[in-house]
Formats: C-alpha cells, structure tokens, sequence
C-alpha cells in the first residue's frame, strides 16, 4: 500500500510540473503573439507631405496598441482637428501597420470672420487660410450667414445653369436677400423670394447678345430694372 501511495503521488507531481509549464508556455505564445499585432507603422497619404508626416506624428502615441482594438473614436478625434478633410478611411494592414487615406475639402469661397481670412469647404467648415495657396480667385462672400444658407444659394444657382465659377463676390445681407457681383462686373440684385426662378431670368438675359449693361436688379417682385453704373 504504502508503494502504492507513493506512486499516485510521483504521478500527481509530474501533473503537476506538466500543467505549470504548459501554462508558462501559453503566457509567453499569448505574449508574443500579442506583441506581433501591435502598431507599429502608420502611413499617413492624401494631402501635402508635410501635412501628413504632421498627421502621422500626432498619432504616434497609438502606437504598440494592438491593431484589433485599435479605438476609432479616438482617430476620429485626431483626424477632426484638420477641419479641411472632407473624409478618410483607415486600412489595417496586419500584422502591425495601419494606413490613413485622407481627402481635403474642395475649397468653395473665402470670406472675412474677424478680420481673419477664412475658406468654405464643401464639409461646412470655415477654414484658416494660412496654411493653403491659390486661393485668390475663389468668390469672396460677405455679410452674415451660415454654411447652409451658402450651400442652399449655391445649389440653387447651380440647377439654374449660372456659372458659379464666373461669381467674383456674394453679399448676404441682414434681410436674407442675396447680390452677386460676376468677374466681368455685372451685379445682380435678387429678390427675397423665388430666388431659383430669378436665377432662371438672369441666365437668360446674360446669354442674351443684345445685353449691355452692368446692373440687374431683381428686388421688386414682377419688375426688372437694367442699368449702368
């Protein structure tokens, strides 16, 4: 019996060791495999050179994250801080690499906002000129407005077959009404109301060949006034 005993034990010992070091060894597999997925590069394309070594320094700090949990939100908040890109999509390239392609806003007019220079982009953001170049023949609009009241008069005018990219100046006034001064100088005066049917009158009185003067005003309903300044 005692032999017996003995034995079982010397059995159960060796269990023992066999589990303890299979255990150690899955630690160290799980470890490696964990570091094997961990970020190490990440590729940055779409804008400037400069623009995307700066985007990819900034997002240094994910780095020996592990790619699978790597946390969107926190991207997202980085990528908006460059209110000029209009979207991006990410790309995981395993085991350890992700790459961001990234698309700029299309830049739409400038205007003034305290006493700053600032850009419309086609996200709805207003943007700091500062860091962007040929930007000079974009339309300058003034007064107040909002992004969509800019996108509705520019949609507007684009189903009416106006050229917006003839449009040197837009002025949005305090009573919701709209001018537009054209790079060859005509002001055009629109109406409060049935802004898209004044639009309709204007291109045809532009393409008109027989159309001489500077000044189209459309303000009061029913009546078109042709002048010079």
């Amino acid at each position: 019996m005692p032999q017996q005993r003995d034995k079982k034990r010397y059995i159960l010992f060796l269990l023992l060791i066999l589990i303890l070091l299979s255990s150690i060894n899955n630690h160290k597999f799980m470890k490696k495999k964990s570091s094997i997925l961990d970020l190490k590069s990440i590729k940055v394309s779409g804008l400037d050179n400069l623009t995307n070594d700066e985007i990819e320094n900034n997002l240094n700090f994910l780095k020996n994250t592990n790619i699978l949990f790597l946390n969107k939100e926190i991207l997202d908040d980085q990528i908006k801080k460059y209110n000029f890109i209009e979207y991006y999509n990410i790309f995981k390239l395993y085991p350890s690499t992700i790459e961001l392609k990234l698309q700029k806003t299309k830049f739409l007019a400038r205007t003034i906002k305290n006493d700053e220079i600032l850009l419309i982009g086609s996200n709805g953001n207003f943007i700091n000129s500062n860091k962007f170049s040929n930007i000079e023949k974009l339309p300058m609009v003034f007064g107040k407005f909002t992004p969509e009241k800019f996108f509705y008069f520019k949609n507007t005018l684009t189903r009416s077959n106006l050229d917006y990219e003839n449009i040197k100046e837009i002025f949005f006034f305090q009573s919701g009404r709209i001018d537009i001064k054209t790079k060859n100088n005509i002001l055009i005066k629109f109406p409060l109301q049935n802004l898209y049917d004044a639009m309709l009158l204007v291109d045809r009185i532009i393409t008109n060949g027989k159309f001489k003067n500077n000044i189209i005003d459309l303000r009061v309903p029913n009546q078109l006034i042709l002048s010079n300044e």
